[in-house]
């Protein structure tokens, strides 16, 4: 019975462990210096679900562990309902922005799940709508952006689920893009 016990304290923990990677990681400035995220709350928000998509996408595939993929969900919301209330929001308000940030969630899984199906176009498409939503970034960003979820999803191809449960998980490295104004992207007037 205790072995029980041990083996869920254990998925708990390293679902925290992964959690903090994926923060940890789409907190790196290049993101946000090199790659033009937007540096505001929404665009780190959005940022933490790219990262989501990319160790969710490895969790469910079907040498996975989808327990551990759910375990991190519910720490993330967990943890964004947190923040919220430091931030002094009530519970009313709480209730609302989480539930707008799940909704938010699934639907850019569901984008970005269809851009990585369908080609690079498609994805960096999925991403000007949601991550860069409401910035100017060249087209070199974005498509660095798109690489990086490329090399990303295949990094994690290659680490076992077993380093996974044990809380373990490589991102790559931010990729180097040279800022740049005079290549800005056309946004379409919405």
């Amino acid at each position: 019975m205790f072995g029980w016990l041990k083996k869920k304290d254990r998925k708990q923990t390293a679902a925290f462990e992964l959690y903090t990677a994926m923060v940890t990681q789409a907190r790196q400035p290049d993101f946000y210096a090199k790659l033009g995220v937007p540096d505001k709350m929404e665009g780190r928000f959005d940022l933490i679900l790219v990262h989501a998509f990319i160790l969710f996408r490895r969790l469910k595939a079907d040498d996975g562990d989808r327990d551990l993929a759910q375990r991190i969900f519910d720490v993330m919301f967990s943890d964004l309902d947190q923040n919220m209330r430091e931030m002094g929001i009530g519970d009313v308000g709480i209730l609302k922005r989480i539930r707008k940030m799940s909704e938010s969630y699934h639907g850019r899984i569901v984008a970005y799940e269809e851009g990585v199906q369908s080609g690079a176009a498609e994805l960096a498409a999925a991403l000007d709508r949601n991550l860069y939503a409401d910035c100017n970034v060249s087209n070199e960003q974005l498509m660095a952006m798109v690489g990086y979820i490329h090399d990303a999803l295949t990094s994690l191809e290659n680490q076992t689920i077993l380093q996974m449960q044990n809380g373990a998980v490589h991102f790559p490295d931010v990729p180097a893009v040279a800022v740049s104004d005079s290549h800005e992207k056309e946004r379409p007037d919405a």
